[in-house]
């Protein structure tokens, strides 16, 4: 048997509904994980910011990974942030703008986005609470963890393997995140390396922690712990690559497991959840 004490969750099309809600129970499960000594991380590719507008009410108890590993902060308190050197971002700007895709700097504490694309507002506001409208992105001084490019054609798959898969490999971390989104980081910055930095600082194997996801961006995440959950909603190729699965989001698959988790107090073995393969 193996004990959990690291339960980590990506949020859209994993933890989140269909309609980006949270799960009616969420917050009650989270508290009886803490009274259980296990501690419940939110990693995500939306920023620190959003994660806390999410969770008012759980501050004290919910580990926050933001921007896909780019920036941690627990109780208040930032554990790490990867900065972005400028002229890495600069050759990212430049490079959307060319190809006319929609260049999005992840500040710190804000997105900042070119005026010209306003018309996107509601879609970016779903995912950064905080957005200011530039008139040049490259004019901007700002520190930042991640730069993200918004697909609005659903093509993010496809420009990746066009274009900037190749042009990010070696210089930076570059993950797809749904259909919409390419995410570009510092290199080795990815939630699965966040998981580790946490893992070794709260001192625990990675038999002792648990994470869930959907797609790209969480790969990292899902083999770095001992027990990975695909969502059955998620990308089927990566069944190969990660051991569980766990049922749909619209389900509320991963509150199905975390019930689990709790009804036998944190210990678990790999025959108690479904294989991914």
């Amino acid at each position: 048997m193996d004990t959990i004490r690291l339960i980590a969750s990506d949020m859209d099309a994993t933890l989140l509904d269909a309609h980006s809600q949270l799960p009616p129970d969420f917050e009650a499960a989270v508290r009886a994980l803490a009274a259980e000594g296990i501690r419940f991380a939110a990693a995500s590719g939306r920023p620190l910011y959003t994660l806390e507008a999410m969770f008012p009410a759980l501050q004290e108890e919910i580990i926050l990974i933001g921007d896909n590993g780019g920036a941690i902060r627990w109780k208040g308190e930032t554990l790490f942030v990867s900065e972005m050197p400028a002229e890495g971002w600069h050759s990212l700007a430049r490079l959307t703008k060319e190809r006319g895709d929609i260049g999005m700097l992840c500040g710190l504490d804000r997105v900042y986005v070119e005026k010209s694309y306003q018309r996107y507002d509601a879609v970016f506001k779903n995912f950064y609470t905080q957005v200011e409208y530039v008139d040049d992105l490259l004019v901007v001084d700002a520190p930042a963890d991640k730069f993200t490019i918004y697909l609005p054609r659903d093509n993010a798959q496809e420009a990746f393997d066009a274009v900037y898969g190749a042009a990010c490999g070696g210089r930076f971390s570059v993950a797809v995140a749904g259909k919409n989104w390419v995410d570009v980081m510092n290199p080795g910055v990815n939630k699965g390396t966040a998981l580790e930095k946490l893992g070794a600082q709260l001192r625990l194997p990675a038999s002792g922690m648990m994470a869930f996801g959907d797609t790209y961006n969480d790969i990292e995440m899902l083999e770095a712990v001992g027990y990975g959950f695909l969502m059955e909603n998620g990308s089927p190729e990566l069944r190969v690559r990660v051991p569980f699965l766990a049922p749909s989001n619209t389900e509320y698959g991963v509150m199905q497991i975390l019930r689990r988790v709790l009804a036998q107090h944190g210990a678990v073995s790999p025959d108690d959840f479904a294989k991914a393969h």
